[in-house]
């Protein structure tokens, strides 16, 4: 068998500089997470397959995403909190998305965060998941680990009529509700505190004291039989307080105490009688306070959706407004149809001018197979204007083919893989003090004011440069070789510009619109200061920037898109109010409220048979009894995700924090 020789091909493939593969987080990763504290500042970058930063990207479509737990593989569940990137300050770090003042979950556990790309409508780039532990905030509280009911004792010789509590747990929490203090010792200091300054005839503990101590341990301590003394003094049929102080040393700030009322009789059996109608008011006041919330709930949401709706119909009139600025009017109706119908039309505009011939450089840039590598100074800038491209192009003629690095390594690789024949040049050997204030102002201006009167446009040829890319580094590439080059009209502008300027200073390098040169010695004239015609300079010529009206284009569709979503945004929770207003009105809300006014006056005739014009201070409190979970901010949730506490136990939405759900248990 007879095998051919054929000549081997190489070939590069070049990472795409513009594809997304995966995103960069930063982040303090020695902070601790405090329930209910903010989370450090999250920086997030997206890269592309040449491992650099991809700019010009919308804020928008960067999120983080958080929920409870830690799930599969790289899998979100579907009940999580999206949260939107905050503004970059001062339009610095381009490319770099900022999240702060981002609120720590106020429940203790495992929580994931993720952040996200969109790269489209369908594909989503997420970056790895964060696990973090939030930990319990600072302690503040002392509570129970379950609310006690309010105690009915008199001062008679039956030790259990005398109990103010058999065994109760009190254990040090956050302001958030989570157990705390595990490493705190000390004790408990049990007393007791008359309602009235008035009354001095307090009760006393059995042996006739008036604190008690208990034992605290590890963030608890059991209190167990607490009883009364015999004929204990103390006024019938009056409400006390029982108060339980911590006493920690190792805690700068004392915590708030608990407090649990009771009521005292001096008689066995009216003792009794109260004891029942003390049961039944607690049970009303617990289930009347979750009426109320319910309410409070349903009018907090309402409040919140009419915000939206305000929210939604000031942006679709900002966006009608900056719509006509670009002379575009959006009808009253039909509005879907003339919108999608002018966006594909603007879309086919813009390819149309996205493809039309336009002025470029011919010469093969450098392989950027390197992060190092900027490219060949003739793909680094580009220039709108014809004649000013052509004299420029001409005047950097020599260093149109060289190739720009960030480091003097990559470019001794490049020189030593060309056996020396391309010309490098690396900006860490550059010396920038001498490099010209991109900002500098034309020679014959001074102090704000014309020194004398130019004729012909003056101009700074550095200014008529713009940069796609790796803008910093360009300024000092062309500041080096361009220097305070000036472009200007004709060569008598330039003789008469010239001969002014050295009068006051010394005059830099002018080339004009028509192609000559005057060097900063004054030198013109000849072939070597004469731009050839375009054609001559053989494709090294700087090309032309995509056309204004592309970018006006661009943000004209912007400008659609975003409408587009507002309208629908405006829609949707219009919808939702309007759902959320009807749902006030059912027979089901209406049978609550009169359930509700039902209740409030059975506890007036319970509290007027106890002789107390309220419930107890201290008695049964709904934040005492919360679990916090985090759920997505009210923004994003529907109206048949507010369920609202009932006294079956539903889940609902807390009152006192609109981003957390509570439940009765």
């Amino acid at each position: 068998m007879n095998t051919l020789d054929c000549p081997i091909i190489k070939f590069n493939v070049l990472p795409d500089p513009e594809k997304p593969v995966c995103l960069n987080v930063k982040y303090d990763k020695n902070a601790s997470f405090a329930a209910g504290s903010t989370f450090p500042d999250f920086m997030v970058s997206v890269i592309s397959e040449d491992n650099n930063i991809i700019k010009n990207i919308n804020p928008g479509r960067v999120s983080m995403k958080m929920w409870e737990g830690q799930s599969s593989g790289n899998r979100v569940p579907a009940n999580v909190t999206t949260l939107g990137c905050s503004k970059v300050k001062d339009g610095k770090d381009e490319g770099f998305f900022y999240f702060r003042d981002k609120m720590v979950p106020e429940r203790v556990g495992t929580y994931s965060i993720q952040f996200a790309f969109a790269i489209d409508k369908t594909n989503i780039l997420s970056s790895e998941q964060i696990i973090i532990d939030v930990v319990p905030n600072d302690p503040v509280q002392l509570l129970p680990e379950s609310l006690p009911a309010t105690p009915v004792v008199s001062n008679v010789r039956t030790v259990a009529s005398r109990t103010l509590i058999k065994d109760l747990c009190l254990h040090i929490k956050d302001e958030y509700n989570n157990r705390t203090g595990n490493d705190l010792v000390g004790k408990i200091i049990a007393a007791i505190k008359s309602c009235s300054e008035e009354d001095t005839d307090t009760p006393v503990f059995q042996g006739k004291v008036k604190t008690i101590e208990f034992p605290f341990n590890r963030g608890s301590a059991e209190i167990v039989n607490l009883v009364l003394a015999e004929n204990s003094p103390g006024k019938d049929s009056t409400e006390y307080i029982l108060e339980f102080e911590a006493d920690l040393p190792a805690l700068a700030k004392p915590l708030e105490p608990y407090r649990l009322s009771f009521m005292f009789y001096n008689d066995f059996k009216k003792q009794q009688r109260m004891a029942t109608l003390t049961r039944e008011r607690d049970e009303l006041s617990k289930s009347i306070a979750v009426y109320r919330n319910m309410f409070d709930t349903t009018e907090q949401l309402v409040t919140e959706m009419k915000y939206q709706v305000q929210e939604a119909e000031t942006r679709q009139s900002h966006l009608k407004n900056e719509l006509k600025k670009h002379q575009i009017d959006i009808p009253q109706t039909n509005i879907f149809q003339y919108v999608d119908s002018l966006i594909k039309q603007k879309m086919l505009e813009q390819e149309g001018v996205k493809k039309s011939p336009r002025r470029s450089c011919t010469l093969s840039n450098y392989s950027k197979d390197n992060q190092d590598i900027l490219g060949k100074i003739a793909h680094l800038a580009q220039i709108e204007d014809d004649k000013a491209a052509k004299v420029i192009s001409w005047h950097m003629a020599s260093d149109m083919d060289c190739v720009v690095t960030l480091t003097t390594a990559a470019a001794r690789r490049i020189f030593d893989e060309t056996q020396g024949r391309q010309q490098v040049l690396p900006l860490d050997s550059v010396y920038k003090k001498t490099l010209p204030d991109w900002n500098r102002t034309l020679p014959h201006l001074r102090n704000g004011r014309n020194h004398f009167r130019p004729i012909g446009n003056p101009v700074f040829a550095r200014d008529l440069l713009t940069f796609p890319e790796n803008v910093e580094h360009c300024q000092i590439v062309f500041g080096m070789l361009l220097g305070d080059t000036i472009i200007i009209d004709n060569l008598d502008a330039a003789n008469h510009y010239r001969k002014e300027v050295v009068k006051i200073t010394h005059c830099p390098t002018l080339l004009t619109r028509e192609g000559d040169r005057i060097r900063s010695n004054g030198k013109f004239g000849g072939l070597q200061n004469k731009a050839p015609p375009m054609d001559k300079l053989r494709g090294m010529v700087f090309g032309a920037p995509m056309p204004t009206l592309y970018s006006t284009l661009s943000g004209q569709i912007d400008l659609l898109q975003q409408y587009r979503t507002a309208v629908v945004k405006l829609h949707s929770v219009n919808q939702d109010l309007h759902s959320q207003l009807q749902s006030l009105n059912t027979p089901e809300m209406q049978k609550t409220k009169q359930e509700l006014a039902e209740q409030e006056r059975n506890l007036k005739l319970i509290e007027e048979k106890l002789g107390t014009g309220s419930p107890p201070k201290s008695g049964w409190q709904p934040g005492r009894e919360t679990r916090t979970l985090p759920v997505p901010p009210v923004s994003s949730l529907g109206p048949w995700q507010w369920q609202v506490c009932s006294p079956l136990g539903q889940w609902g939405i807390c009152p006192k924090h609109a981003d957390t759900t509570w439940h009765n248990d």
